[in-house]
């Protein structure tokens, strides 16, 4: 910016607000004594102003698309005018769910090429000495200059001398334009001197003059006493890094932009992950006072299992952030891989309550002393099986690792629901979750790869969408074996059904009916605890089944989860309310924030209640509507 005398700015319609980037303190004025257009047209010539506002009032008339103005301006204050030329895009896009304009580009001093293209207009037959004094001139910029006749012959150029990226075989001197730079018979057909001779006015194209170099021409034409038109004045600017630096600019905006909402779509994300727990340990904990022996027993293990998913759920970003900043040191020791292996598989087995999954263990080695990270191994695979056990329904997860290429390839292949292919390039993403219903981050995956990469080694997978997957990580170390087992260990696990599923409650006489639309047991059980002993209960897993039994049976009031598999929560709300306007809806979701609070009101719900639960106030809302 320095090297072209130039500053960037920024320009609100909306505020009359204008801010200016670095270079423009140089040349007299400080930017926070300029910040509107009126301000900034009190430095602009008096000839030049309204020209200036005018083409300002257009572009943002128009709304998008690229504008440029050339006017004389005073920066110094002390009488002196130079000529610059404000470029810039103008782009509309919405704010706030309403439209936002703005224009923002490039402001450079065009004086020195300016005076001599002012002084061919008046003057084509210019004195050697000043031909040669405006030669060095434009010598060292990044324009050049050709004066054209109106029977397109070329009578004066410097263009081919001005800078090594604008020289090539156009405007020779005695030489019909069209014939130097195309080799054609006939003029162009719409050229911009042909614009210029119709318009009478300066003429602009821009086009690439090679896959290096970005070129911009303006054809301003020289108009004679008499009013006829002698010829053209052509001016060619090398505008390579101007279109860089607006590539960059836009490529900036974007990527904030896109930062916002990945900001924004991370906190809904933890509000909700975190939330989720919290609902069951708080609720819990407050129903304690009151429970049973039996029941107590019940709620500290339901406790206990959503305070690990939480401390689970801490730990992982921690983990990802010391990662990534390089900050945590690999604890490298040597240990029996087939021990350790043998005993993450005794772990995994406590974890799988799926009666139809068989999980498999592959170790070949009855010994095999390997020098890494014992604790980071264990994450690796715990995080590969914990999803593969995730979006297993049926069939088999198999655990495995083999010694090869001066590593161990480790592996996880199950029998799930796969990875569609236009997902596939996001597995190994931060905070990205291909089943938005499932619990967690998104961040398993991600560690994974950040931990195995820290060791020196690389992860992967293959999938088929609906058949499963095979996830993998090699980390390289040192390997040492001993007699390899030939079978394979193989055990078949059963699981053990995760709490009641019932659908309907045993009725009791004149007692109130409500159904409740949730799909993670642990919250229904809550729930249900809370209000067995006072209502008929109804349960639905998820909202496409809650639009069903809402259809289907009686039902005094209805408390809805908003996130649920098959159909969420405000679209089954907004279902029902096609057939039935009356029923209370109280919306019940670890979603926190007052536009998921205005959206559920908007689809239909009657009430808005935040997870974790409070007891007092889920009564009271009942008690509101029943």
């Amino acid at each position: 910016m320095e090297a072209m005398n130039a500053f960037t700015w920024f320009f609100e319609p909306a505020k009359n607000r204008v801010s200016f980037g670095e270079g423009f303190d140089k040349n007299g004025k400080k930017a926070s004594e300029i910040n509107s257009v009126e301000k900034y047209l009190t430095l602009v010539h008096p000839d030049d102003r309204q020209k200036f506002a005018e083409t300002l009032q257009k572009a943002v008339e128009l709304g998008s698309g690229v504008w440029d103005v050339e006017y004389r301006i005073d920066f110094k204050g002390d009488g002196v005018y130079q000529w610059w030329e404000t470029r810039g895009l103008v782009e509309t896009t919405t704010l706030n769910d309403a439209p936002y304009k703005y224009l923002f580009g490039m402001t450079q001093n065009i004086d020195s090429y300016k005076q001599t293209e002012l002084t061919l207009l008046k003057n084509k037959e210019i004195q050697d000495a000043l031909v040669r004094q405006n030669e060095l001139v434009l010598n060292n910029t990044n324009s050049g200059l050709a004066y054209i006749t109106k029977e397109y012959m070329v009578q004066w150029e410097n263009i081919s001398l001005c800078s090594k990226s604008l020289s090539f075989e156009a405007y020779k001197k005695g030489k019909l334009c069209y014939k130097s730079t195309y080799n054609r018979t006939s003029p162009c057909e719409n050229c911009v001197m042909q614009r210029a001779f119709v318009s009478l006015q300066t003429e602009q194209m821009k086009f690439s003059l090679d896959s290096a170099h970005t070129v911009e021409v303006f054809a301003t034409p020289v108009v004679l006493e008499d009013g006829f038109v002698d010829g053209v004045v052509i001016r060619v600017d090398d505008v390579t890094e101007r279109e860089k630096m607006i590539k960059e600019l836009q490529e900036a905006k974007h990527q904030a932009e896109q930062s916002d909402k990945l900001k924004s779509a991370f906190l809904a994300n933890m509000s909700h992950e975190i939330r989720t727990p919290l609902n069951a340990i708080v609720g819990f904990s407050e129903l304690m006072a009151y429970a049973g022996e039996e029941e107590k027993a019940d709620y500290i293990q339901i406790i206990n299992s959503n305070n690990e998913l939480l401390l689970k759920l801490i730990n992982d970003i921690l983990d990802l952030s010391k990662l990534e900043a390089g900050s945590v040191e690999l604890k490298y020791e040597p240990f029996d891989l087939s021990e350790h292996f043998e005993n993450m598989f005794t772990s995994m087995k406590q974890r799988l309550k799926n009666p139809d999954i068989v999980l498999t263990e592959i170790n070949p080695y009855h010994c095999c002393r390997v020098t890494l990270d014992r604790n980071r191994v264990t994450q690796i695979i715990t995080n590969y099986v914990t999803n593969a056990i995730k979006y297993t329904s049926k069939g088999s997860i198999k655990m495995g690792y083999a010694c090869k290429d001066g590593g161990v390839y480790f592996y996880v292949k199950d029998t799930g629901i796969g990875i569609a292919d236009d997902k596939k390039g996001k597995v190994f993403q931060r905070f990205e979750k291909l089943d938005e219903f499932a619990q967690g981050t998104g961040l398993g995956l991600s560690i994974c790869k950040a931990i195995a990469e820290a060791m020196g080694g690389k992860v992967g997978f293959e999938s088929v969408h609906n058949e499963g997957s095979l996830f993998w990580a090699f980390l390289p170390c040192e390997v040492d074996t001993l007699s390899m087992v030939e079978e394979k260990k193989e055990e078949n696990i059963s699981g053990e059904e995760f709490g009641a599923n019932d659908e309907v409650m045993e009725k009791s006489a004149g007692r109130k009916t409500i159904l409740i639309a949730e799909d993670i047991q642990s919250n229904y059980q809550l729930v249900s605890t809370i209000l067995k002993d006072h209502y008929d209960l109804l349960h639905a897993e998820n909202g496409q089944k809650a639009v069903e039994i809402a259809r289907s049976q009686h039902v005094d009031l209805l408390l809805m989860d908003m996130k649920m598999p098959v159909l969420d929560g405000l679209k089954a709300t907004a279902e029902i309310r096609k057939f039935n306007a009356s029923l209370p809806i109280v919306a019940l979701t670890a979603h926190a924030f007052d536009s998921d609070r205005i959206a559920a009101i908007k689809a239909g719900c009657n009430e808005y209640l935040v997870k974790p639960i409070e007891k007092m106030k889920l009564m009271v809302a009942l008690k509101k509507y029943l």
